[in-house]
């Protein structure tokens, strides 16, 4: 039999795609972007990736380094090369062979914009791939936070965007680096008003921040107001560097006064998009500014927006992981599960010396850093002994620092629970008149400063700063290294049968063995 083929269809023919579809391929495929890519892929190693690996094994503070380093070192890649993509028919000097052309040079232009904005994106998704690939080989508790990404991409979309317009509204050779240093000046400074707090919207809208605390988003979420805020106004800034290009007729749009006339052969439509995105844009701008200058402190999410604010301040519930033994247990917040064995070991030397002492605390527990006294950040200790039976309570966020140091870990843990015992509460908190809370630490007297401060030196810590007149620390530091080299059963021995009279200041520097 002889095959019926349909009159005017070829065997094997496919429909081509879209026309703006196979431009924006083309588009893609002839990027300039693509010659960034390397020093952005070493930028990101360097500096990115790098800080994240060093940071603790906890989602939401790895996460971070999304907006505050990944964020930040695209946008300079993003807005010069995205400048230089808008300004390539206005420097090749093409618009009058470009006019004849069937597509409205707006359209042509979005493919353009395009083609640069899916490398930006394509690259950012990767580079936080990355981050949260390894993270979640690591982390024990929770899961990879959607905000920063959504924030950081529409972000750069706006910084693209932008930076394309401005690039077709003033074509030159020297456009693209004069708008990527623009561009980085303005984020380098909104990021100054954020750490320093002092701007008020400008501070808010800036995605690049300081670090929190590192149990932010452990023990209660992190609220989503900053981020809905941010969103919402770098999508009007998208839209509005959209609706600008449209109409500008510098890069072939029908200018202002066409965009609101009645008619205009072949172009209602068009005008009539692009002015209303241009509106919608300026609208949503407007909206996010707005919101962001109502934004507050807040003692649990740091900074709300009310309008926006919801249940964000209710704790998140979890297990506690607990190890140590029986006499004394070590818990933690599953997040840092991680760190179990090194938070029982910091406890192992201090407990052999105080056990059985009274005030001598029979457990430890890790709770939010807000669930502690104010004491405890006015002296920068980790935490406090409290209740009967005494227990030690206590936050991760000044014991484990941003990068971990084994030392300055067990340190920390050491020397409250010892103060604690030994000398008692390690300070209050008083009113200055003209000035607010101010922190006044007890030091103890030299009694009390020699025995803790040779305890301390004898499992291996590092002892308090002698207080006092330069003779009487002298004397201190003297008596400390005498009952530092006693052995630890006289030590301990010593300790059952003065420490009440120690504690009530009954105890002389002579007396101290």
């Amino acid at each position: 039999m002889t095959a019926v083929v349909a009159e005017g269809v070829r065997p094997g023919w496919r429909r081509p795609a879209p026309l703006v579809i196979r431009i924006l391929r083309m588009e893609i495929r002839h990027s300039t972007f693509v010659w960034g890519l390397p020093l952005l892929v070493v930028l990101f190693i360097y500096d990115p990736f790098r800080t994240a690996t060093a940071y603790p094994d906890l989602w939401p503070l790895r996460a971070t380094v999304v907006l505050n380093k990944f964020w930040p070192d695209c946008v300079p890649f993003a807005a010069g090369f995205a400048a230089w993509a808008g300004s390539r028919e206005g420097r090749r000097r093409v618009f009058d062979l470009l006019a004849t052309t069937a597509r409205p040079a707006w359209t042509r232009q979005l493919c353009s914009f395009g083609g640069t904005l899916a490398w930006v994106l394509a690259v950012f998704l990767a580079g936080v791939a990355a981050v949260y690939v390894k993270t979640a080989t690591t982390a024990t508790w929770g899961g990879p936070p959607v905000w920063p990404v959504l924030v950081g991409a529409v972000a750069l979309t706006a910084v693209c965007a932008l930076a394309f317009t401005l690039g077709a509204l003033f074509p030159g050779r020297f456009i693209a680096p004069i708008v990527a240093v623009g561009i980085m000046v303005v984020v380098l400074e909104a990021f100054r008003v954020s750490v320093t707090m002092s701007g008020g919207p400008i501070g808010v809208l800036s995605p690049d921040g300081g670090v929190p605390p590192n149990d932010s988003g452990i023990f209660y979420p992190v609220a989503p107001d900053v981020s809905i805020v941010q969103v919402i106004f770098f999508a009007g800034a998208t839209l509005g560097a959209i609706g600008l290009l449209g109409l500008s007729p510098r890069t072939g749009g029908v200018g202002w006064r066409g965009a609101l006339a009645a008619a205009s052969a072949g172009g209602a439509r068009l005008r009539t998009v692009a002015t209303a995105i241009f509106a919608v844009g300026v609208a949503l701008a407007g909206v996010g500014f707005g919101l962001a200058g109502t934004a507050k402190g807040a003692v649990i999410s740091g900074t709300e927006i009310p309008f926006l604010h919801g249940s964000a301040d209710r704790p998140i519930p979890y297990t506690p992981v607990c190890g140590g033994s029986a006499s004394f247990p070590v818990c933690l917040h599953p997040a840092y599960q991680g760190y179990l064995g090194q938070t029982v070991k910091s406890f192992d030397l201090v407990m052999s010396e105080l056990v059985g002492l009274p005030g001598a605390p029979v457990r430890a527990v890790e709770v939010a850093d807000r669930a502690l006294p104010a004491v405890v950040f006015g002296q920068g200790g980790d935490g406090v002994v409290v209740g009967t039976p005494p227990v030690y309570e206590f936050m991760m966020d000044n014991a484990l620092a941003l990068i971990p140091d084994p030392v300055l870990f067990a340190d920390s843990f050491e020397q409250d629970v010892a103060h604690a015992v030994i000398v008692g509460p390690i300070g209050r908190m008083i009113t200055v008149p003209g000035v607010g809370p101010e922190f006044q630490a007890n030091p103890g007297d030299p009694a009390q400063q020699a025995v803790l401060n040779g305890l301390l030196k004898a499992i291996g810590s590092q002892p308090f700063p002698a207080s006092g007149p330069g003779r009487q620390q002298a004397q201190i530091v003297t008596a400390a290294a005498r009952f530092a080299a006693l052995t630890a059963t006289t030590r301990h021995a010593w300790l059952v049968a003065n420490l009440a009279a120690l504690k009530a200041g009954h105890v002389t520097l002579a007396q101290v063995p």
